[in-house]
């Protein structure tokens, strides 16, 4: 089985509860993972959302210290292939207050991935679901500039087309869109990247980490979407974003089913190595780029 590095998880929130649905980290290493992303999702109205996303930070930290065999890497320098790599992610721009403070804190607590939105728009930019032809504010102009000093990825999934492009034009930071499938292949889905998103990325030497939602697939299947994204736009920008534990509609239950999805591939022509660059490769290209 190819070694896998899942671009979004969002057990954090199970990890905080102790009730586990599509993943228990501590077996990943069992199941051919090398390694995920734990975004640390607030939702939006939330009070005191930067309060409760160190709270969340805390308990994943504290998870991880008590699994060695779970091991928080901040850059590929750090990957142990005898350990399950765990990036730590956040997700949602509307966490940050208006001096962007915050940032400092998140990244001495190893955050390496930052996603600007969720489904909602907020003071940094718009959304997908909600205006997908607005981009970035003045303040999420801002922002970029600030998170640009940092050594960090940009995560452009629920972001809009216009919040994509304009991201791309204005920061130096790598970028991905972390768990999205191809709106060509489902349209009606506006929270999927359309065409001129995912050029933009592969411009920036970014990845797409396709979802595995039956919501975001639609009448295609993962192998299709990743299909796609390789023959329009080359090997290069095809990677794995499950979703797991964000998500009940998964056409794959658990990381043991990614076992299917190699065999789809395989079906459709990809060879060993072309496997091997989607569901790990292309990614660790990008976080090699990543300094401590």
């Amino acid at each position: 089985m190819s070694l896998v590095f899942d671009l979004h998880c969002d057990t954090p929130h199970n990890i905080l509860k102790r009730r586990f649905n599509h993943i228990v980290p501590e077996d990943l290493h069992r199941q051919d993972y090398l390694g995920a992303v734990f975004a640390h999702f607030i939702m939006p109205g939330e009070r005191f959302p930067f309060v409760e996303a160190i709270r969340l930070l805390g308990s994943t930290l504290a998870y991880l210290n008590e699994h060695p065999v779970l091991h928080k890497v901040t850059s590929s320098e750090e990957l142990d292939r005898k350990k399950v790599n765990l990036i730590l992610g956040v997700e949602g721009g509307h966490i940050f207050d208006n001096t962007f403070e915050q940032i400092e804190s998140l990244y001495n607590l190893g955050v390496r991935v930052f996603t600007i939105t969720w489904n909602n728009s907020n003071k940094l930019a718009h959304s997908a679901l909600e205006a997908d032809k607005k981009g970035l504010t003045r303040k999420g102009r801002e922002f970029l500039k600030r998170l640009g000093q940092y050594d960090v990825i940009i995560d452009v999934s629920h972001a809009s087309t216009k919040t994509v492009l304009d991201i791309c034009e204005n920061t130096e930071n790598l970028i991905i869109a972390s768990h999205s499938c191809v709106r060509a292949l489902n349209p009606s889905f506006l929270r999927n990247i359309d065409d001129r998103a995912i050029a933009a990325i592969k411009q920036k030497a970014g990845v797409i980490g396709v979802n595995f939602s039956k919501h975001h697939l639609g009448d295609y299947g993962i192998a299709d979407h990743i299909n796609y994204l390789v023959e329009k736009f080359g090997i290069e920008i095809a990677a794995i974003g499950s979703d797991f534990d964000g998500i009940n509609d998964a056409v794959i239950k658990e990381p043991a089913g990614l076992k299917n999805l190699k065999k789809e591939l395989q079906e459709k022509g990809y060879k060993e190595t072309d496997i091997n660059r989607i569901f790990s490769g292309n990614f660790l290209r990008v976080l090699k780029q990543i300094r401590k």
